[in-house]
């Protein structure tokens, strides 16, 4: 009595074979537990969700239910058709699902990244701390430099201390057929942003948005290539936004984000990840280590000088804003090209 089958038939038998006839099987779906999918069982379902944090499951009448609590984003037909032996049957229509490829709107659902990224960070400070002193610093600016960084205990980790201020346009630079905005330090200003929608979540989709300028042709809205990551995404937006300078023989860029994760890991910690073997100061491996080889790489060409400008999200800069803008756009095609 142990399979399915003996199951069913020993729930519904007080019933009649009628009963057994209409008698339904439950399932359950956990979307987010210790392991994701479909149960036949309550025993089996709450092994997943019991203790876990944030748990989110459900009980339906049919696995297709379950199936799409799971992920919203697939379809489902049965795995198996009674046909005759030999016999090749094509795929009924009713079971292909029509999804319209997805477009990018303003009514796509907003990121929950900002407070998982302060948190990232935060988390991402105590193991890694602040560098050490280089041994051109004096004592005294070792202790001024400590103070100031004590000094706001509420905004520590809200601007990172090796970027700089948002750069204000100050001018045009032609390079070739293109023009761009230049800061007052003759720096090409350029934003860059990461999106994931359903981060962290089943059928997770993740791109990359880099702006020049209003209707630039150089602004790019790009799936993300490997992990399914917000992060992921601001990191590779850097990447291509560094290989376009690199392109045009672009001298100095002013990369202008709203990640503080990517430029405290760029600016503070990637050296001593390096020396470690690409390990964290907690002997834990680095996540993202290929984009973060990569990038680092790319750093390392003498002929582009590159600074970090932070910018808070969600506050009407309008290069943040559409950098948003094509980073969703690359979300989509990312679910696009998954569909």
């Amino acid at each position: 009595m142990g399979t399915p089958i003996a199951m069913l038939f020993s729930r519904c038998l007080p019933f009649g074979i009628q009963a057994i006839q209409t008698c339904k099987m439950a399932f359950y779906a956990v979307a987010s537990g210790r392991k994701a999918g479909v149960y036949e069982t309550w025993a089996q379902c709450e092994e997943q969700v019991k203790g876990f944090q944030n748990a989110k499951y459900k009980k339906f009448k049919t696995r297709q239910e379950a199936e799409l609590f799971v992920n919203p984003n697939s379809s489902y037909a049965p795995k198996e058709l009674s046909v005759p032996l030999g016999v090749k049957q094509s795929q009924p229509a009713s079971w292909r699902t029509k999804v319209e490829k997805p477009k990018y709107t303003e009514a796509w659902p907003e990121e929950d990244h900002d407070l998982a990224e302060d948190e990232l960070n935060a988390a991402m400070n105590e193991v890694e701390g602040d560098p050490r002193p280089s041994s051109s610093d004096t004592l005294v600016e070792a202790t001024n430099r400590k103070r100031r960084a004590n000094a706001d205990q509420d905004r520590k980790n809200k601007v990172p201390k090796h970027a700089s201020k948002i750069s204000e346009a100050a001018g045009i630079k032609h390079v070739g057929a293109f023009q761009f905005e230049i800061d007052a330090e003759g720096y090409v200003i350029v934003y860059t942003d990461g999106s994931c929608i359903n981060n962290g979540r089943p059928g997770a989709s993740a791109g990359y948005g880099v702006y020049f300028g209003p209707n630039h042709r150089l602004n790019a809205a790009k799936p993300v290539q490997g992990r399914v990551t917000n992060n992921v995404g601001e990191i590779q937006a850097a990447i291509h936004a560094i290989k376009t300078a690199l392109d045009l023989g672009i001298e100095k860029l002013a990369i202008s984000t709203d990640s503080q994760f990517l430029i405290n890991s760029i600016t503070m910690w990637v050296a001593d990840w390096k020396r470690r073997g690409w390990k964290l100061a907690n002997n834990q491996p680095v996540k993202n280590v290929v984009d973060f080889k990569e990038l680092d790489a790319l750093l390392q060409n003498k002929s582009l000088k590159v600074k970090w400008n932070y910018v808070e999200a969600h506050k009407g800069i309008q290069g943040n804003e559409m950098a948003d803008k094509l980073a969703r756009e690359g979300s989509a095609l990312y679910k696009q090209q998954k569909s």
